[in-house]
């Protein structure tokens, strides 16, 4: 069995989660963009693409993008945002006509 976290790494822990989950992005730190040759998404296992304008690496296969925070990228799908829905597939006029 575990055993539990000291006071003081609860707090360290707290602080880490509040500066990951910030809404405001932070430039202080730039991304490093060599970690791109190895880093992918953990969801399509595809290459992700960095776009330097909103801080976040795209994945371009799913449509989401991951925050980066402090020049550190946050891959956890939950903390992703949709950058496009999924496409409807479109009617190709090959249904029937009713009434033929």
């Amino acid at each position: 069995m575990a055993a539990p976290m000291s006071r003081g790494a609860s707090r360290i822990s707290l602080i880490f989660r509040r500066l990951l989950h910030s809404s405001v992005p932070s430039r202080s730190q730039e991304f490093d963009t060599k970690m791109l040759e190895i880093l992918v998404c953990l969801l399509s296992k595809k290459a992700l693409r960095y776009d330097p304008e909103k801080n976040e690496l795209v994945s371009d296969e799913l449509g989401v993008a991951y925050p980066i925070v402090n020049g550190i990228p946050n891959l956890i799908p939950e903390d992703a945002r949709i950058v496009k829905e999924p496409e409807e597939p479109q009617d190709n006029g090959t249904e029937e006509t009713k009434g033929q």
